[in-house]
């Protein structure tokens, strides 16, 4: 046959036509689906985000644990970075705020050129709720005039309501001392070394609320008496409450422990019924002696050593255990989860 007259082969057969209708298909559906595939996953950190803010921690707590001049946690804590007015500007420099290797935060307020400031002010960087809590802090506040120190409850969602200063008037005498407030509906009480030093009463005053912990150094009125730099060290900060929706805390039962003095003991003579019918001697006799000497205690056993913290371990209120290489004491009966270290759960443990 006539090369010619030969039956021509179908246009959409041709190879080279049907890898370009391939590679144009597959990258009309890449075009189509990236675009949602980045809006989904930008939807989910979103309602990530709201759900970290609708599931306020019911507590937290920071021994600032760590290397010399480093910086915060940045899990737990944020730095603001805007300007404070009244030439106060908040840095996330290690000069500004950093860690001395000992288990303290140092927070350092600098002059600046032009009669500026330099500070740090920190925020918990989750949100923490309680109807009923406990707040607390040991913290060295500096002395001399011009100086503003504060350690504050902030509102998590209304940015321009005031604050809770737990602070108030700090004692300066180049010491730590442990600031706290307790609140529950319709009272806070504030305290300075276990020592109660007011109490306010709260009207109309939904104490669920999500918060936030702040900690600042500033300037007050008479700045230019400021002796700076000047420094406010923070050795620990810790936060536990009921949030609204949980249930009370349980209650520790009383322990029936056996008593410490045994029941009455039989006498230590036993009386005679029938009278002796023989005469009296005429020789003195000497009888023994029937009550026992009274019992020396033996002295108390000394007291063991704290262990290491350990999980799945069996801890009893009142025990002491040790973690990174400090000092606790355990609050509640319980038995350690992984997780459940001492810093991460002040409701069960108790900084010495």
């Amino acid at each position: 046959m006539p090369r010619h007259s030969a039956p021509q082969q179908p246009t959409w057969l041709r190879p080279r036509l049907v890898v370009a209708f391939v590679v144009a298909t597959a990258g009309l559906v890449t075009a189509v689906w990236l675009p949602t595939r980045n809006d989904s996953a930008d939807a989910a950190e979103r309602n990530r985000s709201t759900d970290r803010l609708s599931r306020s921690l019911p507590a937290f707590a920071d021994d600032f644990s760590g290397r010399r001049g480093s910086t915060v946690d940045p899990g737990k804590w944020a730095l603001r970075t805007d300007r404070a007015g009244d030439g106060v500007q908040f840095s996330q420099s290690v000069r500004n705020a950093r860690l001395d290797g000992r288990g303290n935060l140092v927070i350092v307020l600098r002059g600046e050129d032009r009669d500026a400031f330099s500070t740090a002010r920190l925020y918990t960087r989750g949100t923490l709720r309680g109807t009923t809590g406990h707040v607390e802090a040991r913290i060295k506040a500096p002395a001399g005039e011009g100086l503003r120190p504060t350690f504050e409850l902030v509102s998590a969602t209304r940015t321009n309501t005031g604050a809770l200063d737990v602070l108030g008037e700090p004692v300066t005498d180049d010491g730590f001392h442990t600031y706290a407030v307790d609140w529950k509906p319709g009272e806070v009480t504030f305290s300075v070394d276990g020592r109660q030093v007011r109490q306010e009463t709260l009207r109309n005053v939904d104490t669920g609320q999500p918060f936030r912990l702040a900690l600042s150094l500033t300037v007050g009125d008479n700045r230019r008496d400021a002796d700076l730099p000047a420094r406010m060290v923070v050795d620990s900060v810790s936060f536990s409450g009921a949030d609204a929706s949980a249930e009370p805390p349980a209650t520790t039962p009383p322990t029936s422990e056996a008593p410490t003095t045994p029941p009455t003991t039989p006498p230590a003579t036993e009386p005679t019924d029938a009278p002796t019918s023989e005469p009296p001697t005429s020789e003195p006799t000497t009888a023994p002696t029937t009550t026992p000497p009274p019992a020396t205690s033996a002295p108390a056993p000394p007291a063991p050593a704290a262990a290491e913290w350990a999980p799945f371990t069996d801890y009893v209120a009142g025990q002491l255990v040790t973690f990174k290489k400090v000092e606790y004491q355990v609050l509640e009966t319980h038995t350690s989860l992984p997780g459940w270290e001492p810093t991460a759960l002040p409701a069960l443990f108790k900084k010495i």
